[in-house]
């Protein structure tokens, strides 16, 4: 489906001022943000409202479009200003009552192309920055630097942002100078993949690799199952299986959950380390593995992880910065506990400390170790009530009524 130029409907859900929303996203699959945006998307047009999404690199692939979404692709146009300048026609053409962007280089891109066009014709412009962006300026490249300069200056400008938390909601008060009254934190639809509406094409086959006590990789393609799933038993008596459902990349400092699984195993704990997604970092995580003597299984990237997991698992998220953790809420949700670094601040909105998980004091290994023992006791009862707030239902909602508001505001 494309972009087209008739005539919107009088009315949508009832509210005759918005009826047309326009998605500006890198892509339509390949990461956290892409999925919280393929959700919003299907369940605004499953709402009645007229979808749009515009893509500022990858190309358009319907197997991942939401039914009832048009598309369009920027990829083929190079540099920013050239990008700005065809999403201004795009929004010319199509006058969306509001746009709505995701990630910063799509944010830059949209609200150049506003810019550039004139007032009264104009969407009202959101955009939703989805990290910590100061904890991950040190060693950033040029690049990175000159977008977040931009960043800086452009983001006041929008009629309104989305932040994924409330740490990445205080950092663009205090770093970027948004007003306050104009930032409002969405929650992600983080349990969409368990129990939402399926939008587009979400699950791949898994490349299963295992280490052997010999170091040798056992090949099992088509992602089968090493440890069968039960009903989960809270303790350490059977064993843990730590689980690693992200990237293997600098970020996720993937190392931290050898360590600290070395830790356990020195405090007579039975452990194993279970990686769901591939990345950079791979052979430094196998090599370290082997040298710790720890059990190691790579997987490959399985967009279900939580239906792979053995009853004594815990999921690790070890980053040095989330503006989030989408996992954290996953976990819970399929009933297993997690635990992630206090230091990465994002996912204080997705955990609750001896309640679904616990925060680790440091990426210390012994803190890491301490805090995997402490989740694993959870009995992770009376969480449904914390879990709605991420339902597909509850995240859409939230975000029709900032749009709604947004566009009502004079």
């Amino acid at each position: 489906m494309t972009l087209s130029s008739q005539t919107p409907p009088d009315y949508a859900r009832g509210q005759p001022s918005l009826r047309r929303i326009l998605f500006v996203i890198p892509s339509l699959h390949g990461g956290g943000a892409e999925f919280v945006a393929r959700t919003w998307m299907g369940w605004l047009a499953d709402q009645g409202y007229e979808v749009a999404v515009v893509l500022t690199s990858g190309e358009v692939k319907p197997e991942y479009l939401p039914d009832g979404v048009a598309s369009s692709s920027l990829s083929g146009q190079r540099g920013h200003l050239q990008k700005a300048t065809a999403l201004r026609r795009r929004l010319l053409d199509w006058q969306p009552d509001v746009a709505i962007s995701l990630q910063a280089h799509p944010n830059l891109v949209l609200l150049t192309a506003a810019r550039l066009m004139p007032a009264r014709l104009r969407p009202r412009v959101l955009v939703s920055e989805r990290n910590l962006v100061s904890l991950g300026l040190p060693g950033s490249n040029l690049a990175h630097r000159v977008k977040i300069w931009f960043a800086k200056r452009l983001y006041p400008w929008a009629d309104h942002v989305i932040a994924i938390s409330h740490p990445v909601a205080a950092e663009m008060i205090a770093a970027f100078g948004v007003r306050g009254d104009r930032i409002t934190v969405v929650a992600n639809p983080a349990t969409a993949k368990l129990r939402g509406t399926r939008r587009g094409q979400s699950t791949t086959g898994a490349h299963v690799q295992v280490a052997g006590d010999d170091g040798t990789e056992l090949v099992e393609p088509g992602g089968t199952t090493i440890v069968a799933r039960s009903e989960r038993r809270p303790g350490s008596a059977n064993g843990i299986q730590i689980v690693l459902a992200c990237r293997l990349v600098a970020q996720k400092r993937p190392l931290l959950a050898i360590a600290a699984a070395a830790e356990l195993a020195r405090r007579g704990v039975v452990v194993e380390v279970v990686s769901f997604g591939g990345g950079p970092l791979l052979d430094d995580v196998q090599a370290a593995a082997r040298q710790e003597n720890v059990t190691f299984h790579h997987r490959g990237w399985v967009e279900n992880w939580f239906d792979h997991c053995g009853d004594n698992s815990v999921a690790l998220l070890t980053s040095s910065r989330e503006g989030f953790g989408n996992v954290l809420v996953e976990a819970a949700a399929a009933g297993y506990p997690s635990v992630a670094v206090s230091g990465a601040l994002g996912v204080a909105d997705a955990i609750v400390p001896g309640i679904t998980g616990e925060l680790a004091l440091s990426a210390h290994p012994a803190d890491l170790a301490d805090a995997i023992l402490r989740a694993v006791d959870l009995p992770l009862e009376h969480i449904e009530p914390w879990l709605a707030r991420f339902s597909e239902e509850a995240s859409g909602g939230d975000l029709e009524r900032v749009l709604l508001r947004v566009v009502e505001r004079a």
